[in-house]
């Protein structure tokens, strides 16, 4: 596990128990880089000294920032990192719901 911090398209990585840094680009990522957050735990797969591969966990909590269409039975709204999900009616602009980095897709409203 690694913290992290995005810094111009690249990602510096610190392990936290040994407080060695690598830094990786954001491309390792694929997609997920949109979830990436500053003090995230990500994990890095490494052949030796190289950087193979990188995911981000499988839940995260965004921000809804502004809602683009609604349906009789959900709602579309974009997020802080600029994705688009599904959401239920019940949720509004400025609400943190938890989200499937896998699918991209709405999981449940986040707990205060």
């Amino acid at each position: 596990m690694f913290m992290c911090m995005d810094h111009d398209g690249t990602v510096v990585l610190m392990d936290p128990d040994s407080l060695d840094q690598v830094e990786v680009s954001k491309d390792l990522f694929n997609k997920d880089c949109l979830y990436l957050r500053d003090e995230m735990k990500v994990k890095v797969q490494f052949y030796g000294d190289k950087p193979l591969s990188a995911s981000v966990p499988k839940r995260v909590t965004c921000i809804v920032k502004e809602v683009i269409s609604a349906t009789t039975r959900s709602k579309k709204v974009v997020l802080d990192n600029g994705l688009a999900v599904e959401v239920p009616l019940h949720i509004v602009p400025g609400d943190a719901i938890v989200v499937s980095t896998e699918h991209d897709s709405y999981i449940e409203r986040a707990k205060s």
